[in-house]
């Protein structure tokens, strides 16, 4: 029967709000293993940071190190020390999560910005268009004789080359080929100016926000989301803020490199944020340093040098922990079991959408009819 209810095993209410009770239970357990990562990574760091430096020296030019004073070794050390012990302090899953929110919103900004530039790249070749079809001279037809009361003496050039018209029917057809239909114009136009607007301006419903499904009562209390596919969210970008806070330190050590006199050439942040995404090949290197090749002719070397600067990265810090290694494991069965659950919630979100266009399509709201002068 179609007005009877769903037993409560089928009823995708009761399954979403008992997703979100497991998630609940899930996501204590996912902050509890976050948090002892993080406590391993804040005490092994400095020794981490440190090791990777002596490799670096010693590959590079040790005998640099050994030039410097006493008091400028002393002082390299200790700026190193407070460049990781500033890190340290950022390295919590409290701050992480303010990272990622940032992170977030710098990816809208730069979406919008792209939106702009492209919307302002269609509007000028509309305008280019449309003054193109202003000034260009009408098209006559084939075959067509010109009347005119002007002698032909009076041109200057009465006969032109035979080659010569056809620069011209070029540069015409090359307009024509870069002038688009102006109402396929107008269309992307508006599309872009929408999307502009949608990320200047995000909208403060909380489905739209940082995570898509994410209650205020739990970005109040502090807690990770309760549901699953913010959950999901959550876990990718916590690795991602991460690796983002590893970047700046490693920066920072190569510019007190470079300060120092350790180091003699400094590879700016894109190129570090490159090399994370797997955008550029890397020579073989030792653990938490970068060897890349740059095809810049310097000096003699013509073929190119390669630069050695320190990048540390969560992969190769689990690599040299075994700790880290043990508690990223059960991360890693977190983010599956999650995963499971976003398809879960997705399954069940679908089902009851279908459930309420069928309670609307079988019980229709009839239009509400005025009262009568009568009654």
């Amino acid at each position: 029967m179609p007005g009877r209810d769903h037993p409560p095993c089928h009823d995708p209410s009761e399954q979403l709000a008992r997703l979100r009770r497991v998630c609940r239970q899930r996501s204590v357990s996912v902050y509890r293993d976050q948090a002892l990562y993080l406590q391993i990574l804040r005490d092994e760091l400095l020794s981490a940071t440190r090791q990777a430096l002596y490799r670096l020296i010693s590959d590079v030019d040790p005998l640099r190190f050994r030039e410097l004073g006493e008091t400028a070794r002393q002082g390299f050390h200790a700026a190193v020390d407070r460049l990781v012990q500033r890190c340290s302090v950022l390295l919590t899953v409290e701050q992480l999560r303010l990272l990622v929110d940032q992170m977030r919103q710098e990816n809208r900004r730069r979406q919008a910005r792209a939106s702009r530039g492209m919307l302002e790249q269609l509007a000028k070749q509309s305008e280019v268009s449309e003054e193109a079809a202003d000034t260009s001279p009408r098209q006559e037809a084939s075959g067509s004789i010109e009347l005119s009361l002007a002698s032909p003496l009076d041109n200057d050039q009465p006969f032109r080359p035979i080659t010569g018209p056809q620069e011209p029917e070029r540069s015409e057809t090359a307009d024509a080929d870069s002038g688009a239909d102006p109402a396929d114009l107008d269309v992307l136009r508006s599309l872009f100016q929408l999307a502009g607007e949608a990320l200047d301006h995000p909208s403060p419903d909380p489905t739209l926000s940082t995570y898509p499904v994410h209650p205020r009562e739990d970005r109040d209390s502090g807690l990770l989301p309760s549901q699953p596919d913010a959950l999901g969210l959550w876990m990718e970008g916590f690795d991602q803020a991460m690796d983002r806070r590893l970047r700046n330190l490693s920066h920072a050590v190569n510019v007190q490199l470079l300060r120092s006199g350790l180091a003699s050439t400094l590879l700016p942040v894109t190129l570090l944020e490159a090399v994370l995404r797997g955008q550029m090949e890397t020579q073989p290197a030792a653990s938490n340093l970068l060897r890349l090749h740059l095809p810049i002719a310097v000096g003699e070397m013509e073929q190119g040098m390669d630069v050695l600067c320190l990048l540390l990265r969560t992969s190769e810090l689990e690599f040299d922990s075994h700790r880290l290694r043990r508690v990223r494991r059960r991360l890693r069965e977190h983010q599956r079991e999650v995963h499971t659950m976003v398809r879960q919630q997705r399954h069940w979100e679908r089902r009851c959408l279908d459930r309420e266009a069928l309670s609307h399509w079988q019980s229709p709201s009839e239009p509400k009819l005025p009262p009568e002068n009568g009654d």
